[in-house]
């Protein structure tokens, strides 16, 4: 029997619904639920607390395609799973690794009973709601960090819940992930032999990669600075490049954290992914870390190996379209690369994923290309190729019958 090629998305997310905010207990639910109002100009929505920036969705001039994306055409927000599985196989995907989407945001604020709390009923929510598409559909656990005790207790339950992913904010300025405190946290994701997530957007400083280095400002500093940004950035406007291009820098921080600070040393089986950060920075990155190892000494945590071979041995990152990563494999290899087409948002490559696919075979050749978009996967988060070749003939069967 013919085997048809599968593909396994590493990047996809679903919309947090009214089902979900019914389980946050009052008066939580009251002042962090999303609220939409609908604008001649586009469509307004809250953030996580209603205080802070409100954002602008612009419709205007959007196309058959863009009305795709975004849940823009699907008031499940994904969590029709009869649906999603039709987006997903009309974008020749078979299985997925989902994170969060308006939730990315949780951490953003130093809210600690906030942040655990709705971490807790998103969890089990995601949990529940794909269960019965366990083959196809891996969720990802969403860990706070602003109490390392109590993340560290949000991962045993999400253990016990089964989950085999879990996702910390790509970067945190205040608690850099270099510091011993996170030692417990490390060593029970290792132990777990699960792979740790850092998806970008997450956590961030002004969504931004965390070169403020905010852990040398005084609080009166801190407090002042942030005053005299207040009249400027709660103005309403259209989101710049910075949002999603110093969105995905974000990516390079745990990396070098991680291995910079030895964590990876002290933890050769903690395998880690950073998530919808494209990869053309990558091997940019693995040469700095090296050149610094070995030109500024001094100071520096002593490490066994070069700085590049940790990612190497330990780390991954998932990409939708990049050329200059592509152009790069002989550096990076392709172990370390997944691919997503990161469903539904307006930046990745759904519903025209096969274009992009098609690329990337061209460039590496078949045998790479289908370790990007199945083998790493499988190999890394445990995805059962056999059962997804299973599930994909019968598809294909009851497609021809009906």
């Amino acid at each position: 029997m013919q085997k048809h090629e599968i593909v396994i998305s590493a990047d996809g997310h679903v919309q947090e619904t009214d089902a979900m905010w019914e389980r946050v207990p009052e008066p939580l639910r009251s002042e962090c639920a999303p609220t939409v109002e609908s604008h001649p100009e586009g469509v307004i929505y809250n953030s996580l607390k209603k205080s802070e920036l409100m954002e602008i969705e612009v419709l205007e001039g959007s196309t058959p395609e863009d009305r795709q994306r975004e849940f823009r055409d699907d008031p499940s927000g994904g969590t029709d799973l009869e649906l999603r599985q039709a987006h997903q196989r009309a974008d020749g995907v078979h299985a997925e690794v989902i994170f969060p989407n308006d939730l990315l945001e949780l951490g953003s604020s130093h809210d600690p009973e906030m942040n655990f709390t709705l971490a807790r009923v998103y969890n089990e929510w995601i949990a529940e709601l794909f269960a019965p598409a366990s083959v196809r559909c891996l969720p990802v656990a969403l860990i706070p960090t602003d109490d390392v005790d109590r993340a560290v207790q949000e991962i045993e339950h999400c253990l016990s819940l089964g989950f085999r992913s879990v996702m910390l904010p790509c970067a945190n300025a205040w608690l850099p992930y270099d510091l011993p405190v996170y030692e417990p946290l490390w060593s029970l994701i290792e132990e777990a032999r699960i792979p740790l997530n850092f998806h970008v957007f997450t956590g961030n400083v002004s969504f931004g990669a965390d070169f403020a280095k905010v852990e040398h400002m005084s609080e009166a500093d801190f407090s002042a600075r942030q005053k005299a940004a207040e009249p400027h950035v709660h103005e309403h406007r259209k989101e710049s490049l910075a949002t999603t291009v110093l969105g995905m820098a974000a990516g390079i921080s745990p990396l070098v954290h991680l291995t910079g600070g030895g964590v990876l040393e002290r933890h050769p089986d903690l395998q880690f992914i950073i998530t919808e950060a494209e990869a053309g920075w990558l091997a940019w990155t693995l040469q700095a870390m090296d050149a610094m190892q070995q030109r500024r000494r001094l100071g520096l945590h002593s490490l066994s190996l070069k700085a590049s071979e940790y990612f190497l041995r330990q780390g991954a990152v998932t990409f939708s379209d990049d050329r200059v990563a592509l152009n790069n494999v002989d550096f990076t290899g392709t172990e370390c690369l997944m691919w997503g087409n990161d469903y539904p948002h307006d930046e990745g490559t759904y519903p025209r994923s096969e274009e992009f696919r098609t690329e990337i075979r061209e460039a590496l050749g078949p045998a790479p290309a289908e370790a990007l978009f199945a083998g790493n996967a499988a190999r890394i988060y445990g995805f059962d190729l056999e059962a997804l070749h299973r599930q994909e003939t019968q598809d294909r069967a009851s497609s021809l019958a009906g």
